[in-house]
């Protein structure tokens, strides 16, 4: 994975880091909203003001829905449309006060960008934002530098290009090296966990399997049979008949459940007719062991109803997870942190919630993808 993000190499790390980007767009709305009442006998242009207002709203909504696990991961171009609408407020700021502005300090478009600019370094790489920041940065000093005939202050123009961009530049800064040093970490723990993982014994699974079709007849018919017989106070021919029957009864069922794979070990209700989850990797595998083992200790899902199923084709291949919810709970919650997770695993990811059953489709453009992601 070239130049990771934080939110990739941790898609649960940017769910947590959701409420901070939530909060910083409503303290940056909410001081762009203040000033914007308080500067306005500065205000020569109320109409640019207004426009100024829903750009910075605007973007603080976009940036919100944009991280959200649901659409994981917040790209570039989102970083980028969030940055190019808060730029836009900057400008529509600074033009609805052009000529009637007296101090450039109390702009408010520099400091909401500064703002949301702060909550980026779970989502973007440290070299994106510095990119990013420098440019926003140096477009806002020398709108600053344009306005310094209108202020009144006597001061180097040099000092109005600084003042508002150095807000961002902080902001940019603290938010880049933010990101290097959580990337950083994340690599370095993902490189010891697997150095250990290679030479570790596999863990018990945690989706409580259900019981093999051998072990079901052994509970059903043989043990309740040779209990019958050791009571007994002799065999009969009847018996040696019920016992070669069992026999081959249970070495048939042995042969059978040697053959299922591993899918078919942990999911009641599976379709697999190409045996295509013998070519999954171990990310995957482990997905679909969790939201297994999630749904099966989960009230929220009747575990009854799971059913996966995988389809291949000339694009690649499929897989379908589908399970019914109980009335009355939430299954969307319950969701997000698993598709976020599916967006650092396959090369689609969808969802949908149809009456009560939930459907998630994962697919790999090819086989290599689900065997090297």
């Amino acid at each position: 994975m070239k130049n990771p993000t934080a939110q990739q190499l941790d898609p649960l790390g940017g769910i947590t880091a959701r409420p901070l980007v939530v909060v910083a767009v409503l303290i940056a709305v909410a001081v762009a909203a203040i000033m914007s009442v308080v500067t306005s006998e500065q205000v020569s242009r109320p109409a640019l003001e207004a426009a100024a207002l829903v750009a910075i709203t605007a973007s603080g909504l976009y940036y919100i829905r944009a991280t959200s696990p649901f659409r994981a991961s917040f790209s570039m171009r989102s970083h980028a449309v969030v940055c190019l609408l808060a730029l836009a407020a900057v400008f529509l700021n600074a033009f609805a006060q052009w000529g009637g502005n007296a101090v450039i300090r109390d702009d408010w478009g520099p400091v909401a960008m500064a703002i949301m600019t702060v909550t980026l370094g779970s989502y973007r790489p440290a070299r994106e934002i510095l990119i990013c920041t420098l440019v926003t940065g140096g477009v806002i000093a020398v709108l600053g530098a344009m306005q310094a005939e209108t202020f009144r202050s006597d001061v180097p123009a040099l000092v109005y290009a600084l003042l508002p961009a150095t807000p961002v530049f902080a902001a940019g800064a603290a938010a880049a090296t933010f990101s290097r040093s959580l990337v950083g970490s994340l690599l370095a723990w993902r490189a010891s966990a697997g150095s250990g993982a290679a030479s570790a014994p596999d863990a018990p699974g945690d989706a409580a399997p259900p019981k093999s079709s051998h072990l079901v007849h052994l509970d059903d018919q043989v043990i309740p049979f040779l209990a019958g017989v050791s009571a007994a106070a002799s065999l009969t021919e009847a018996d040696g008949t019920r016992a070669r029957v069992l026999a081959r009864e249970l070495r048939m069922l042995m042969v059978m459940d040697a053959e299922r794979s591993w899918l078919e070990r942990i999911v009641r209700r599976v379709s697999d007719p190409d045996r295509l989850a013998e070519g999954m990797g171990e990310s995957e595998r482990g997905f679909l062991r969790a939201v297994v083992a999630h749904v099966r200790h989960s009230d929220v899902f009747d575990d009854d109803t799971l059913r996966v199923s995988l389809v291949g084709s000339e694009r690649g291949r499929q897989l379908v997870i589908e399970v019914d919810s109980r009335p009355g709970r939430n299954a969307r919650v319950q969701l997000a942190p698993y598709i976020a997770v599916a967006h650092s695993l396959f090369a689609g990811v969808d969802w949908q919630i149809a009456g009560a059953t939930l459907s998630i489709v994962l697919a790999a453009e090819t086989p290599a993808r689900l065997e090297d992601a």
